[in-house]
């Protein structure tokens, strides 16, 4: 029996941002998908179309206040500058690197390891450096 691998899916927070109080769930970049989407020429249509095939949810809704849906039709209706801020935390999320501490963060304090005393070695032959 193998193993079989289980596909993340990101919960993309994106507090703080332009695009505050969205919510997306989208399926993690295998390594080709990845590929992909580097090598992909920049497209309207490309991106939405890369989205799309990764988008498992989302709390966004209309002018009318009904939800919208996440097909390519769906997002096609929105700002196309949500649409790239989601992918762009896809690769963000799907890399494995943390996003940078806040500015707010403390620099830390010192160790509380007490110092390890230093002295140097007493120059017996057997600790001598040069041969005798």
């Amino acid at each position: 029996m193998g193993y079989r691998p289980k596909r993340k899916i990101f919960k993309l927070d994106f507090t703080g941002t332009d695009h505050e109080g969205l919510e997306a769930s989208v399926r993690g970049l295998t390594v080709g998908e990845e590929l992909e989407l580097n090598e992909m020429e920049w497209s309207a249509q490309n991106t939405v179309k890369a989205l799309v095939q990764r988008l498992v949810s989302w709390n966004v809704e209309d002018d009318q206040g009904q939800p919208v849906p996440t097909t390519f039709e769906g997002v096609c209706t929105q700002d196309g500058a949500m649409v790239l801020a989601i992918l762009n935390a896809l690769r963000q999320a799907n890399s494995g690197v943390p996003d940078p501490l806040p500015q707010s963060s403390p620099d830390g304090e010192p160790s509380p390891a007490v110092p390890i005393p230093m002295a140097p070695l007493s120059e017996s032959p057997e600790n001598s450096a040069v041969p005798a």
